[in-house]
């Protein structure tokens, strides 16, 4: 996983590697590739990337994400069109996985 072209953290052979400081990233990345940001401020907004390789070392899939995060910590809004529509949502859990040639990326809010 990277975010804006800086590598965070790889797992490879089921062990986790970090290029950045673990409790500065705030992030966890599990074994089927889901990365998750834990405590989300405004300075987690950017680009992220989500690679994955072949057993044999060439790539497989690719996909960008921007993650955009409004308002001050506990007051995250989700984006909306609408701005009348924007309302505060709880931490939101930003993971990727890799099926089939397919690499999916998604927010999750849990209620």
């Amino acid at each position: 996983w990277q975010r804006d072209r800086k590598r965070l953290l790889q797992i490879k052979d089921n062990s986790v590697r970090y290029y950045v400081n673990k409790d500065q990233c705030r992030c966890n990345i599990f074994l089927n590739g889901t990365l998750q940001i834990e405590r989300v401020v405004k300075e987690d907004s950017g680009n992220y990337t989500v690679t994955v390789y072949q057993e044999d070392g060439k790539l497989k899939a690719e996909e960008d994400t921007m993650f955009i995060i409004q308002g001050e910590r506990h007051h995250l809004r989700r984006a909306c069109p609408f701005s009348s529509f924007s309302e505060p949502v709880p931490q939101p859990i930003l993971s990727g996985e890799c099926m089939n040639k397919n690499v999916s990326v998604k927010c999750e809010v849990k209620q």
